[in-house]
Parts: structure tokens; C-alpha cells; sequence
């Protein structure tokens, strides 16, 4: 809601500003995008998105397996002091190291959020890098001087979105985009803090 406030006092302080600019300076033309749809619609776009869930899955998938190792052991282990196999003192140790491979998983969980996070992030701006020549270019096509999301203003023209002609432009030129995922190091690694 603020951000709408925001857009709408902007709007309306732009528009004051440029009634009262000459008029050769009243020739800049603002266009508009939906970097949403532009990422939703486009093969590359696609692609990055199945890249990240790739990625996400694969975190996933590792941290289940963890989860599922320690369940097991620690229910053999259950098993092991029921049947009197381990004495009460190697259980209370068995349990530290279970709780502490515990806390190491959840480490790990926590970094796989951050690197999924970076991920999509990077994926973002490589998106927008890989479209700025056709926004550039149809700008330039245009006459457009300058460049907002869709979304951020209250009201405009239809006339004005460019979303569906950079579709099909970066369809027609780009159809995928490798996504690099640095790797996060764990603390006690290797060059790790």
C-alpha cells in the first residue's frame, strides 16, 4: 500500500514538474515493462526459472536424505538401549553426536536457502542483462527516454508497454542462460571463515 502512495505522489509530482517545463523538454516518452511477464513468457526465462528449481530440488532432496540418515540412526540406536546392546553411557554420547550432525544439517539447510536466494537473485540480473538490448533497442525504436515497471505506476496507456514486443524479441534471439550458482562454504572448510 505504501508503495503504491509512493508511486502515486511520484506520478503526480511528475507530472506538476513537467507542466512546468518548456516545451522541447516534454518530448521524453516513458515506456513500460513487466519484467514479470517478460520472465514468465520467455523461453529464457523458462529456462532460468527450471534452472533455479533444479537447484532448489537438489538442496532439497540432499537435506531430506540427511534428515532420513539421522531418523534411522537414531532409532537403531533406540533399538541398540532397549535390547541392553550399549550401555546407558555410550547412548548419552551416540545422542551428542546425533544432535550435533543435527545442527550441522540445519547448517547446511541454511546455506542451501541462501544459495537458492542468490541464485534467483542472480538469475534475476542476468535476465535483465540478457534483454537490455532489445529493451534498448526498442527504446531507441520508440523514442523512449525512459524506462518504469508496469507495475509501479497507478495508471498508463497500453500504447506505452513494450513487454510483448521484448518477448518476442528475446524469444527470436536468446532461448537459454546458464544460471551460476557459487558454491557457499561451510565454516571449516578449506578458505572458509
Amino acid at each position: 500500500m505504501t508503495i503504491r502512495f509512493f508511486s502515486a505522489a511520484a506520478i503526480v509530482a511528475l507530472i506538476s514538474l513537467a507542466s512546468a517545463l518548456p516545451v522541447a523538454a516534454q518530448q521524453s516518452l516513458l515506456l513500460t515493462i513487466d519484467l514479470a511477464k517478460a520472465q514468465e513468457e520467455t523461453e529464457v526465462g523458462n529456462d532460468i526459472q527450471r534452472q533455479v528449481t533444479e537447484l532448489q530440488d537438489q538442496f532439497a532432496e540432499n537435506l531430506q536424505t540427511g534428515g532420513a540418515e539421522l531418523q534411522s540412526a537414531l532409532q537403531e540406536l533406540q533399538q541398540q538401549r532397549e535390547q541392553f546392546i550399549i550401555t546407558d553411557e555410550v547412548y548419552e554420547q551416540r545422542i551428542i553426536e546425533l544432535q550435533q550432525q543435527d545442527q550441522q544439517l540445519q547448517a547446511r539447510y541454511q546455506l542451501s536457502t541462501q544459495a537458492v536466494q542468490f541464485a534467483r537473485t542472480r538469475a534475476a540480473e542476468a535476465f535483465f542483462q540478457a534483454i537490455y538490448p532489445d529493451i534498448e533497442a526498442v527504446m531507441d525504436e520508440r523514442g523512449g527516454t525512459a524506462l518504469a515497471e508496469r507495475h509501479a505506476l497507478v495508471l498508463s496507456v497500453e500504447d506505452i508497454d513494450i513487454t510483448d514486443e521484448i518477448i518476442r524479441r528475446v524469444n527470436n534471439r536468446i532461448t537459454s542462460l546458464e544460471v551460476q550458482l557459487l558454491p557457499v562454504r561451510q565454516e571449516g572448510e578449506e578458505g572458509g571463515n
